[in-house]
């Protein structure tokens, strides 16, 4: 039976030293701030890792609970540290289902962004043109796969952002780990496509951060074994005006009344959550 060698590394932090990688929903985080607000507590603490040669930490997952924390003017948040050498972290992609319209309307919004280029071809050789950086995305629709490359030689982080912007606010999107059009489908009966993104690697979002640049938000996947959830930290003693070294002693004091009462569980199991 797989066991937890150690604890999770919750630390409090200030906001301020939190950094994005991808983009936010606003409309999201407006929804997140009111909910948290009024639930008073941080149920679930964003996933962080140190940016090297400096004092920052980037989001890994998280991203719009830290935004409406600054919606929120509250200064200081509970982040779990991990690092890329943990054993088990790993960075991936997202795809997208993109649901709700028309293929047309869809094909259409494409045609608007002339400088995304599609490509007919096989299934097979989308996969292989991703993998070896000869595209930026490709497409899967009902009877079709088509391949996105630059037309225009642009930087590549912008194109990702005007193929997402494409569709968002026009359809429903979501997440999905496989290519399979018709397993999605039995899902998501109303699918118009799926997009597909290529994999990345941790030095690909830092060398987002000096450039001031981001992903659109959605289509990096942090697997993190050891997450740590539900750790409902009144919202309470992270708006209070008070210094994060006090704030850090009553973290302290936190841990060791969880371990005291046996409320730490570690589960091994895969897990399906539904109340997020």
């Amino acid at each position: 039976m797989k066991q937890s060698t150690h604890l999770p590394n919750l630390q409090v932090v200030s906001v301020e030293k939190l950094v994005l990688h991808e983009t936010v929903d606003e409309r999201r985080v407006e929804r997140l701030a009111r909910r948290l607000d009024e639930e008073s507590r941080l149920k679930n603490p964003p996933a962080v890792t140190h940016v090297s040669h400096s004092s920052l930490l980037m989001v890994l997952d998280g991203t719009n609970r830290v935004s409406a924390f600054k919606l929120l003017g509250i200064p200081h948040i509970v982040v779990q540290v991990v690092s890329y050498e943990d054993p088990g972290v790993e960075l991936d992609a997202w795809n997208h289902v993109v649901a709700g319209l028309s293929e047309e309307q869809f094909q259409r919004a494409l045609d608007d962004k002339p400088h995304l280029h599609l490509e007919g071809c096989s299934i097979n050789e989308a996969r292989h043109a991703l993998a070896i950086g000869d595209a930026i995305a490709y497409v899967v629709l009902k009877d079709a796969v088509c391949l996105i490359r630059d037309r225009m030689s642009g930087n590549e982080i912008q194109l990702l952002n005007d193929l997402v912007e494409t569709y968002k606010g026009r359809a429903d999107v979501y997440r999905a780990s496989n290519d399979d059009f018709a397993k999605q489908s039995t899902t998501y009966p109303d699918i118009t496509a799926l997009v597909v993104f290529p994999s990345f690697r941790p030095s690909d979002l830092g060398s987002l951060l000096p450039q001031a640049e981001m992903l659109p938000r959605g289509i990096t996947r942090h697997i993190i074994p050891e997450r740590a959830l539900r750790i409902n930290i009144p919202l309470s003693v992270l708006k209070e005006d008070r210094s994060l070294a006090d704030k850090e002693t009553w973290m302290d004091q936190w841990w060791r009344d969880q371990l005291r009462l046996n409320a730490v569980r570690f589960y091994a199991e895969s897990t399906f959550l539904f109340d997020e």
